[in-house]
């Protein structure tokens, strides 16, 4: 049976799903680190099921019981995917029946991504977010999704996803002969199909791909391809090689080749801040979230398809590389800190509490 939060005598609380640190790439690391940064921010974690069976019904009132022992009145953040579960259910309830001020930070919005959820489950999981006092956001384009949804409450923006990492050391390696760009994350067909369809070089300059990760296209890679193995997120930090990473999402299907998801419209992908903190400089799509980011702190390049890796990196002057790559360290450095969500936290609290 899971431990019952013993210090109930603070104000201030993180809810959120407990994890080990077995999730491949950022499998469960994004909500592990945000749970470590609140607590850093002296905010008490009170960890719950993200779903539940029917067989054992005591883990349902287990978590009935951390829930209810809130004090009246206190400050509470909740991870949030904004799926519509009997867990999410729950934790919504409970807090608005106490009178706490409760605050949303958006682990992901899962109506973005789930095509199968219905119309009226995805009104109602983003309805709900108006029952909190203020939501961390991960970027502006996703603010801008929630205001156009109808959520109204006060939000801030995180702008990256954190990382973090005992006792970082800035990663340095030489460019390699020929162009290796890093693909590392889930791989299944829905996500990463485009995989079977990587552009082949047409100069002297041969770019060649690492794909780590888990899924069906590891076996399914283009000629230009090599399948490297699937770490956890803390492994990754040493498996990872290569002279770029790449952030795309796509299924690969013939509509729509070597375009991207409007899902990454939305997102701040954690494949970027492990790039990041292995030290490559990143590729992104001109229409994602992240592409102002790359653009604004000169860490990477943009894109509209695949195919313009090619033409956009041969431009590229070796000066220039290197700066791009120690600018992705400076990000690194604060990513591994906790930077972005302790500046979250301070500015919702400074503009709420």
């Amino acid at each position: 049976m899971r431990e019952y939060v013993k210090n109930m005598s603070t104000n201030k609380f993180i809810i959120g799903p407990k994890m080990e640190k077995n999730g491949i790439f950022a499998g469960n690391k994004f909500p592990r680190d945000i749970i470590s940064i609140f607590e850093k921010n002296d905010y008490t974690p009170v960890y719950i099921r993200e779903g539940y069976v029917k067989k054992r019904p005591w883990e349902f009132l287990n978590d009935v019981y951390q829930l209810i022992r809130l004090p009246r009145n206190s400050i509470v953040f909740y991870i949030d995917r904004v799926h519509p579960n009997l867990s999410r259910n729950l934790v919504y309830s409970i807090l608005r029946r106490k009178n706490i001020k409760s605050f949303s930070i958006l682990e992901d919005i899962d109506p973005l991504r789930d095509k199968k959820m219905s119309t009226n489950d995805r009104k109602l999981g983003l309805e709900s977010l108006n029952s909190n006092k203020g939501i961390i956001s991960q970027n502006k384009k996703m603010t801008r999704f929630l205001v156009n949804q109808g959520v109204r409450v006060t939000t801030v923006e995180l702008s990256a996803l954190d990382f973090l990492v005992s006792n970082y050391k800035e990663k340095k390696h030489k460019k390699s002969a020929d162009t290796i760009i890093v693909y590392g994350g889930n791989l299944s067909s829905e996500q990463a199909g485009f995989l079977n369809h990587l552009p082949i070089s047409k100069s002297n300059n041969k770019i060649k791909y690492r794909v780590y990760g888990m899924g069906e296209m590891s076996k399914q890679l283009s000629s230009n391809a090599i399948y490297c193995g699937g770490f956890s997120a803390e492994e990754s930090i040493d498996k990872l090689k290569g002279d770029w990473g790449l952030v795309w999402n796509n299924d690969g299907s013939k509509s729509n080749k070597s375009g991207q998801n409007s899902y990454y419209e939305y997102v701040c992908p954690h494949k970027l801040s492990m790039y990041a903190i292995c030290g490559m400089p990143i590729i992104v799509g001109k229409k994602s979230a992240m592409a102002d980011f790359v653009i604004n702190n000169k860490c990477g390049i943009v894109i509209n398809n695949l195919e313009e890796i090619e033409k956009k990196i041969n431009a590229i002057s070796q000066q220039e590389y290197l700066e791009y790559q120690k600018n992705i360290s400076k990000i690194a450095s604060k990513m591994a800190l906790g930077f972005y969500t302790q500046n979250a936290i301070r500015k919702i609290e400074k503009k709420i509490l």
